[in-house]
């Protein structure tokens, strides 16, 4: 079984994503403990270290996990500078360019760490600015810098070269019931085998549908969850339902009657009363003035303030924000925002998934996540990569 370390990984959803195609996660490290905690608890194989990647050598983190030998590395280093929301955060609160942030160097880190370990293949996962901030000044760097590493030990050529075009891919093409681009970097070992990004499995805004299962939907996702209300305390509940679909019936597989993390926050009253007022589908800016005037925001910046979800189509991308207020996903039909499960299902993490904290730090964890099937599919990919390349040896 192929093993793979995690850096910056969070909660885990794409440590998660490799399991389910078959590979082992034997270390991980993150900064922020409850995402430590809910890594260590869902992936039993897995070290996993609380620590600043900056202030722990991959020297360190090697004798920490009991080995330097890697199959393949993996990680999202943070990326709030190259996010649109993040960009203008970071301005308005700290009056500076975005390009002084020194979280743009965090990707310097994780190819530290693949210079010390030099596994087989590794992957950057990131937003999709990240190839384009800064007019592709970091992504340029990045890649130059990748394609140096081992040159001191290899008569000047480097051990690694970047597979071209570095992809983006939409969650929702991989059965993910969430519209979700992320741009996946990987880069190999110099040798004739070609990697290939995994193919869509489902359509939603592709030309052709030909070969491809319908798109997921909401409803699919979330219809057999819990019945909750709003500011509901009880983590674990009885399910609703039976599954219903396919979906349901992928996320149940290790669970038997119950499932956990059914919190859900507490709306205030004003939020409710503009609820009652949208539709599926609905923006805080399609409603009309009398009804904002509840709950007013400045409208010149916050046109999608609040959003209703749609039943019979994705999700939209469920961001870090959701730890915030959760106004950006209403509930279809009920007046309440999502709980931590239910955004859980939407960014297709297993029921048996558990996360560790206190309510923000949950929503905040499954925010931050990589979809674990978008994971499991780029998993699969790697396998068929490594395979590949040990029949050659």
């Amino acid at each position: 079984m192929y093993t793979f370390i995690d850096l910056f990984c969070g909660a885990g959803g794409f440590s998660k994503g490799l399991e389910l195609a078959g590979m082992k996660c034997i270390g991980g490290i993150d900064n922020v403990e409850p995402a430590c905690k809910t890594h260590a608890l869902n992936h039993a194989d897995s070290h996993t270290i609380h620590q600043d990647i900056r202030e722990m050598s991959p020297e360190v983190f090697a004798e920490q996990i009991g080995t330097s030998k890697v199959d393949v590395i993996i990680g999202g280093p943070p990326c709030p500078t190259f996010s649109t929301i993040g960009h203008a955060k970071i301005q308005s609160v700290t009056g500076k360019d975005v390009s002084e942030d020194p979280r743009n160097t965090l990707f310097l880190e994780y190819l530290r760490y693949v210079d010390y370990f030099r596994p087989d293949i590794f992957v950057i996962e990131n937003v999709p600015n990240f190839i384009t901030k800064y007019k592709g000044k970091v992504f340029n760097t990045a890649v130059s810098i990748i394609e140096e590493i081992g040159a001191e030990d290899n008569n000047g050529e480097g051990l690694f070269e970047v597979v071209k075009p570095v992809a983006v891919l939409n969650s929702v093409h991989y059965g993910v019931p969430q519209i979700r681009k992320r741009m996946m970097l990987v880069a190999h070992k110099k040798t004739d085998t070609k990697f290939n990004y995994p193919v869509a499995t489902h359509y939603y805004d592709q030309e052709s549908k030909e070969g491809l299962s319908r798109f997921r939907t909401v409803r699919e996702a979330l219809s057999d969850l819990p019945h909750i209300t709003d500011n509901w305390r009880v983590s674990e509940m009885p399910y609703g339902s039976e599954p219903q679909n396919e979906y349901q019936k992928l996320m149940r597989l290790s669970r038997k009657n119950t499932v956990k993390n059914n919190i859900c926050r507490m709306s205030n009253d004003r939020a409710k009363k503009v609820f009652d007022h949208m539709k599926q589908g609905d923006r805080y800016m399609d409603l009309p003035k009398e009804v904002r005037q509840i709950l007013p925001f400045r409208e010149d910046i916050f046109q999608d303030r609040l959003k209703r979800l749609v039943n019979d189509q994705p999700s939209w991308t469920v961001i870090a924000h959701i730890g915030m207020d959760g106004y950006m996903y209403i509930h279809p039909t009920e007046c309440r925002t999502l709980s931590v499960r239910e955004a859980a299902r939407l960014q297709s993490f297993p029921d048996d998934f558990e996360f560790v904290g206190n309510q923000q730090e949950t929503y905040v964890q499954v925010g931050n996540a990589v979809p674990p099937l978008l994971g499991k599919a780029m998993g699969e990919s790697l396998i068929t990569y490594l395979d590949a390349i040990k029949s050659e040896e």
